[in-house]
């Protein structure tokens, strides 16, 4: 017996010691969790990540990736405090909310010096390059000229203090709102026009003309709109200040809306206001084929509809799938209206919450995913404008080659790689003749990159200032939930649904006593 308890006690000792030799063996690991839309990032990104983290600071790192489907899941979670993740990319009202609520920290990514110097000695600063310069100046301008000074309104030590949000969060894609169509179904109606589209711009979704007029009895039927507040409250605004039916309209101040600017008017939601375009909403269901959120495409793509209010991510999804042979086109086109429209954010910022211990790792992601290679993967992936400048990405070779693989180029092809990068930065390509010829006649303009596109067209037809930011609608934001609502369902009757409702439990009781009585006989 002491024999077997000798035995067992070197066993264990051995055991000890392997043990013990085997952690000093294994580096330490550190950690990151981030939280972010589903599919909104590239996987293999994550990982070359931690081949990156592990150069610059000698350590492994662990990522858990946590997902949200829309900015109310995100802020629900957040405000309840019982979420523990280091960084988050909200959308740009989202982020508006975050910080009257005092639940964001500072970052100062533009401000290169006082980034850097918040590292920990860990970080190997000689392997590390700053990349704010590669983001878009026009988003960061954008932002400022939106939401200027925001006022913290949570009660503690912070309340009151106005602050920047440019200083709050680092950008990482961007889009437009504007019309998904197809051109050849457009073509057939005869309003495949510059002039009679141009005329309607946003009237193309409520089947005007531009002067009060049915754009086209082809349209009837065939019209997808967003089941989203936001983005219908856009277009519709938008659509009433065409048509001409906000002329001599003020708001509360007495301000007339047609004096606004973009920017002004997207965000006005006094009460006036709201019942015109509840009204225009209410009357716009007649020429509805239904609501969508993200199959709008898919119905396009099978015929379902022929027009969308569409975010340009899912446009150029659609647009790409959209190829045909007998037309050797693209079927589908997006069209961004030259008068107005909207443009949208999402960006990284992080918590009060975070994990301290994770600064680094936090810091070191937001500036990795600024890299162009990191940038033309994360595009190809969602499919929305990277925050990355398009002349950054189009003189960086590897990110080309990412890009140009992607859409299946020949990188070795001088004239394939011309080719691409006119269709992808230009929208545009060659003809027989050697002429540049922009894949879509109506718009002439690439949407991929609004504000590159803004300024080559500046003399012609757009401005930037023509494309405004959204702010949260604040306490108004019930008033405007309670008139979309009473859009959505306006003349929808009760008594037909209730009918087929009795009518299925009617049947279903009917089955149910005749296979009992079917029993009762066997």
């Amino acid at each position: 017996m002491k024999k077997i308890a000798s035995l067992l006690f070197v066993i264990l000792l051995v055991c000890f010691a392997a043990a013990l030799l085997s952690a000093c063996d294994v580096s330490e690991k550190d950690s990151l969790v981030i939280y972010n839309w589903a599919d909104y990032i590239f996987d293999e990104d994550l990982e070359d990540f931690k081949d990156y983290y592990k150069q610059v600071t000698g350590k492994d790192i662990d990522i858990t990736y946590v997902t949200f489907d829309t900015n109310e899941t995100m802020l629900t979670r957040l405000t309840k405090g019982d979420s523990n993740v280091d960084v988050v990319c909200p959308s740009e009202y989202a982020i508006q909310k975050l910080i009257e609520m005092d639940m964001l920290i500072p970052m100062y990514y533009f401000d290169e010096q006082r980034y850097t110097d918040a590292f920990s000695s860990n970080v190997n600063l000689d392997l590390y390059e700053h990349n704010s310069d590669n983001v878009e100046e026009g988003i960061i301008e954008k932002v400022s000229d939106t939401f200027g000074q925001i006022e913290i309104t949570a009660q503690g030590d912070n309340q009151g203090k106005k602050v920047s949000m440019v200083d709050y969060f680092v950008p990482y894609m961007y889009g437009t709102l504007g019309i998904l169509y197809n051109k050849y179904a457009f073509d057939e109606l005869g309003i495949y026009d510059e002039q009679i589209l141009n005329d309607s711009n946003w009237g193309i979704l409520f089947n005007d003309d531009g002067n009060g007029n049915l754009l086209h009895e082809g349209l009837t039927g065939n019209i997808l709109m967003k089941d989203s507040i936001r983005d219908s409250y856009a277009a519709t605004v938008f659509y009433l200040l065409e048509s001409g039916r906000l002329d001599g309209l003020t708001d509360e101040n007495g301000v007339l809306y047609t004096e606004m600017s973009v920017g002004e008017l997207i965000n006005a939601v006094d009460d006036g206001l709201l019942e015109v375009v509840k009204d225009a909403l209410t009357e716009q269901k007649k020429q509805l084929f239904g609501y969508e959120v993200d199959f709008g495409k898919d119905d396009l793509l099978m015929g379902n509809a022929i027009v969308d209010l569409a975010w340009s991510g899912d446009a150029m999804y659609a647009v790409e799938e959209s190829w045909s042979d007998e037309y050797d086109d693209y079927e589908l086109s997006y069209y961004v209206p030259h008068s107005t429209g909207n443009i949208w954010f999402d960006g990284w910022v992080v918590p009060k919450t975070h994990n301290p211990a994770h600064f680094d790792a936090i810091k070191l992601f937001i500036n990795y995913l600024n890299i162009p290679v990191s940038a033309a993967q994360n595009l190809l992936e969602i499919g929305y404008s990277s925050a990355v400048k398009a002349d950054v990405l189009r003189n960086d070779t590897d990110a080309m080659e990412v890009l140009a693989e992607g859409y299946e180029y020949d990188i070795d092809d001088p004239d394939s790689m011309q080719e691409f990068e006119m269709y992808f930065f230009e929208n545009s390509y060659l003809d027989e003749n050697g002429e540049i010829v922009c894949y879509d006649e109506i718009s002439d303009s690439n949407w991929r990159y609004p504000f590159a596109s803004a300024a080559n067209h500046n003399d012609d037809f757009r401005n930037i200032d023509s494309l405004g930011v959204m702010r949260d609608f604040g306490d108004k934001n019930k008033a405007v939930v309670t008139a979309w609502n009473y859009s959505r369902s306006a003349g929808v009757n009760a008594l037909p649904l209730l009918g087929w409702t009795a009518l299925a439990v009617a049947i279903a009781v009917g089955i149910v006593v005749l296979v009992y009585i079917i029993k009762r006989k066997n």
